[in-house]
């Protein structure tokens, strides 16, 4: 049987395993939206900081990021910068895991709502979110797609692929929830690190036996038409100063507030997550990313020479050609880890926003009636299959360039909440009007420079529309006025628990039952202090 055959089998043998795996959750996770979102808010130390960083390094990443480094240069390991997302996580993640545990938020609009006590802004995020998570979701049906017809020589080809990965991430989040996620999310990042290094180390060995990667780099730098790529600006002239700064805010510093990994703040179980967080989460974003880098500028510059067209395939063109079968098998594994772990964190974090921020917050909450949970639940189970028809239709053509379709549609739109998130946990005078001008600006700045004009000065949109926003939040703010009782809560308040003030940790029944009615009625589980 031929060598494709295998593979063919193992991938569909392990989607299944996938399915099963989120359906074994299926009665745990459809109790409570608490459950099915949020997994109980229980999650230990090692599962957030692993989830967490496979969720920021998806399929994108695992193709993108040797595809990227071959064509531009070096200077796209400043998309490594994410690791700076760590510290983020342990600033602003914990004052918002805080806020989760007092107030039952369970999503961004949730708390973003609230703090600027406006329905209409919160709706506003909520659609803002869930338009945008379509196209970076389908940027990992994108790779799995690619990454299988390419592995399989054309045996399985791309749209049915597609579909493949489309019914293996939907099934895996309706039957498990947050809970299937995290879990599959630890065995993915493991799985991830390993198979990129296993390639790593297959390839240097196969190609460079005497001298390693130093040979590959004198390789590559005494070539004329590949010495370039181990420099800034980069072949393509792309990383200046400028192209450094607007690719570290892209997928660096804007990740905080991705939706996704804006949710994984309120599933910690307690404050030793964070602490944890503050030193491996950095370490579990860089290690695989040094790998994916060494591909991008060594080895793929020292075998292909320049002249490589399908920077995309890169990576799979180099594992189906110059490596053994088993390890091609490892290394389309090592995809679906990447891909599979970002696309259920987004689609789960999607259905959070439709089914309770839209649906349960505007047809039942403000009209004066409860949702049952259950309800709720299914639901956002409901949403998941309305979003994957959504990306089977968007993947229908497929982009050129991976990193550019998902970074133009999605992150720099994302980014958008990033003033009003920060202003919100820190500054006392963010008002509703300056976070909605800011916002709201910032998004039509980041539309008209991505889709309509180029952005002036060689910055990127993300950039302007970050810097309209913030002028706007903060100037407006100081022209209106916040209400005090606001202030107390989301700031004032929180201050005093972080400081350890013991009267806030004086809490009665009467508080509890007083913070369960604010959770959409069913109810608030208090996480307990790690």
């Amino acid at each position: 049987m031929r060598t494709e055959v295998w593979i063919i089998i193992g991938i569909i043998a392990y989607a299944l395993f996938m399915v099963c795996h989120g359906f074994s959750n299926f009665r745990a996770t459809s109790k409570s939206s608490e459950s099915f979102f949020n997994a109980d808010r229980g999650v230990n130390s090692f599962v957030l900081v692993c989830t967490t960083a496979i969720s920021v390094y998806s399929g994108l990443s695992y193709y993108g990021y040797p595809a990227s480094t071959y064509a531009n240069g070096i200077g796209y390991v400043a998309a490594a910068g994410c690791a700076v997302s760590g510290l983020l996580f342990c600033l602003m993640g914990y004052r918002i895991w805080i806020l989760g545990r007092e107030y039952g938020f369970q999503t961004p609009s949730d708390y973003l709502r609230t703090r600027y006590y406006s329905e209409g802004f919160g709706l506003f995020v909520s659609v803002l979110l869930v338009i945008f998570i379509v196209p970076y979701v389908a940027v990992q049906l994108m790779t799995i797609g690619s990454g299988i017809e390419v592995t399989t020589k054309g045996m399985f080809p791309y749209l049915p692929a597609v579909l493949l990965g489309t019914v293996c991430v939907s099934l895996h989040v309706i039957g498990g929830g947050m809970k299937s996620v995290a879990w599959l999310d630890t065995f993915h990042a493991i799985l991830g690190v390993c198979a990129v290094y296993i390639v790593v180390y297959y390839l240097v060995k196969h190609f460079f036996p005497d001298g390693g990667l130093v040979e590959a780099a004198n390789i590559v730098k005494s070539n004329p038409d590949t010495a370039s790529i181990l420099s800034t600006p980069g072949p393509n002239g792309t990383y200046t100063w400028k192209g450094l700064l607007n690719q570290a805010l892209t997928a660096a510093v804007a990740t905080i507030v991705w939706p996704h990994i804006f949710m994984r703040c309120y599933i910690a179980k307690g404050t030793k997550n964070f602490k944890v967080m503050s030193w491996a989460l950095p370490l579990a974003y860089v290690i695989p990313v040094f790998g994916l880098v060494i591909i991008g500028s060594l080895i793929g510059p020292a075998v292909l020479g320049a002249g490589f067209q399908d920077v995309d395939n890169l990576l799979p063109t180099l594992v189906t050609q110059y490596c053994p079968p088993l390890i091609s098998f490892v290394s389309i594994l090592c995809l679906f880890a990447f891909a599979v772990s970002t696309a259920d964190s987004l689609l789960l974090s999607a259905s959070a926003l439709a089914s309770r921020d839209i649906y349960v917050r505007h047809f039942y909450e403000l009209k004066g009636k409860q949702a049952d949970s259950r309800q709720v639940v299914h639901f956002g189970r409901v949403v998941l299959v309305v979003l994957m028809i959504a990306c089977i239709i968007v993947t229908a053509t497929k982009s050129t360039y991976i990193t550019e379709y998902a970074y133009r549609l999605s992150s720099p739109f994302f980014a958008m909440i990033l003033p009003c998130t920060i202003g919100g946990l820190f500054w006392k005078k963010g008002t509703k009007e300056g976070a909605i001008a800011g916002t709201a600006a910032g998004v039509i700045v980041t539309f008209l420079m991505t889709f309509v004009i180029a952005p002036p000065m060689g910055f990127s949109a993300l950039l302007w529309g970050l810097a309209v926003n913030i002028v706007l939040y903060v100037g407006v703010s100081l022209m209106t006025v916040v209400p005090e009782e606001i202030v107390e809560k989301y700031i004032v308040r929180i201050d005093k628990i972080i400081s350890g003030s013991p009267e806030i940790f004086e809490v009665t029944n009467t508080a509890v039952n007083e913070a369960k009615k604010m959770c959409t009625g069913e109810g608030l589980k208090v996480a307990e202090e790690g």
